[in-house]
């Protein structure tokens, strides 16, 4: 592949995100690591910054734009995505919409190709962090600041929410000791025969609870977690309101779960 014209440092910020959204800090390390570059250790900063940092560094270097697309392609590369499939369509559709202004696309076998369009201007990237009072002002969990503040501080509020919805949802794995996801986790481990219970479930207005627990959580999975893992960011945005309620909807949710306690159950 020749020609290739330098990265913008807005377009290497989006990359950024797109990584730090979907792996862990370990995870971007084997990320660098597949792609060739086993020097390339993350160091617990925010992991989207980390990344970006990184980017702007290789672009300074030869061949820093063919070492940023290697490792473009081995995010993009199926057998990254054995598990969910439908995540690499996800995150081919968020790529390709960057590479659009460079006149490069990911096929889907994750090799990247030169096409014939190509675009003048990378839309400019503007951050506020001002919001960041906003965030500390609300009594969020604990879960919430740590996944959330960072995003929302940036006005990235689609990306505070699904980070949020998906910790919640490892949590409850976690804690369920469930392979489930989605609404199938919540209405298997948070039914009245589920192995989570936040009460004694002795009354009606007990079992009641548990079940509005289940369904709320469930309607998240729905509305959110699912909702902002198959939506581009830019074509769906999440107001700073929306971004709040719902923020506060997961912390209450947390809370709820920190006090659930787990029985084992031979039918789930």
């Amino acid at each position: 592949m020749t020609n290739i014209k330098p990265f913008k440092l807005s377009a290497l910020e989006k990359l950024a995100e797109i990584i730090g959204d979907r792996y862990t800090g370990s995870q971007i390390t084997e990320l660098f690591n597949k792609s060739g570059f086993q020097h390339i250790v993350h160091d617990g900063t925010t992991k989207w910054r980390f990344v970006y940092a990184i980017f702007k560094s290789m672009q300074k270097e030869q061949y820093g734009d063919y070492n940023i697309l290697k490792v473009v392609e081995t995010l993009c590369d199926p057998q990254e995505y054995f598990s969910d499939p439908e995540e690499q369509i996800f995150v081919l559709s968020r790529v390709n919409k960057i590479l659009s202004f460079y006149g490069l696309k990911v096929r889907k076998d994750g090799k990247i190709i030169k096409t014939e369009e190509e675009q003048k201007e990378f839309p400019k990237i503007n951050h506020n962090s001002e919001t960041r009072e906003l965030f500390e002002s609300m009594n969020f969990h604990s879960e919430v600041r740590r996944n959330g503040k960072d995003l929302f501080s940036e006005e990235r509020y689609f990306h505070a929410v699904f980070e949020c919805s998906k910790a919640l949802e490892k949590y409850i794995q976690q804690k369920s000791k469930s392979h489930l996801t989605g609404t199938k986790l919540m209405n298997n481990v948070l039914s009245l025969r589920g192995s989570l219970k936040i009460n004694l479930q002795q009354t009606q207005t007990e079992k009641d609870e548990q079940d509005g627990v289940r369904y709320l959580c469930m309607g998240l999975m729905m509305k959110v977690r699912n909702f902002t893992s198959h939506e581009l960011a830019l074509e769906k945005p999440i107001p700073k309101k929306d971004a709040l309620d719902v923020l506060s909807l997961i912390s209450y949710l947390y809370r709820k779960i920190d006090d659930a306690v787990y029985f084992k159950n031979k039918n789930h």
